[in-house]
């Protein structure tokens, strides 16, 4: 009984006013300097999320040459994430959160519960390089980005971040052998 109504699919939109590269003082506020800064967003953080492959991804990496900034944690969740982790509250702010998404090197959504990834757009706005996982519809909100698509069953999946050539990075998510 539908057939007669025209069907037209309208997906959300970034505001671009906001959502666009915005130079700040992020970096140098929050200790990152030079790092390669890996940003994730999500309110609130679950492990249903992600939140458990940036706490063990933490520890694989090089502080020194890494750093890893989660935004809308809770205040339980900022008192036990490992210290490395720049852990900040859920920002209010589309503004600040536009100027975390143009620090960042690397937005990475690992969800597979998103419906449509707004974060994942708002980095793509921003010019940031995304990772997203497969199979989630985060991969269509990053079209016509920089994106780079991890594998869907992290069940027996580890986390590394490699350098590739032209100093840009990719995060991966390789077998592990069982």
């Amino acid at each position: 009984f539908l057939s007669k109504y025209p069907v037209t699919v309208k997906h959300n939109e970034i505001d671009r006013s906001v959502f666009k590269p915005t130079p700040s003082d992020f970096r140098e506020r929050y200790g990152i300097g030079d790092r390669f800064m890996i940003l994730g967003v999500a309110s609130p953080w679950t492990e249903r999320k992600g939140l458990g492959y940036f706490v063990k991804l933490v520890g694989e990496l090089d502080g020194d040459r890494f750093a890893i900034v989660l935004v809308g944690l809770s205040r339980r969740q900022i008192r036990k994430v490992p210290r490395q982790i720049v852990a900040l509250p859920r920002t209010e702010s589309p503004e600040d959160l536009a100027a975390m998404d143009t620090a960042a090197d690397l937005h990475v959504q690992p969800s597979a519960e998103e419906t449509y990834g707004m974060t994942v757009a708002e980095a793509i706005a921003c010019g940031t390089p995304v990772a997203v996982r497969a199979g989630s519809a985060c991969v269509e909100a990053a079209e016509g980005g920089d994106v780079h698509v991890m594998a869907a069953d992290f069940s027996d999946l580890r986390g590394t971040v490699i350098r590739c050539g032209g100093g840009c990075l990719v995060v991966m998510f390789e077998r592990t052998a069982n």
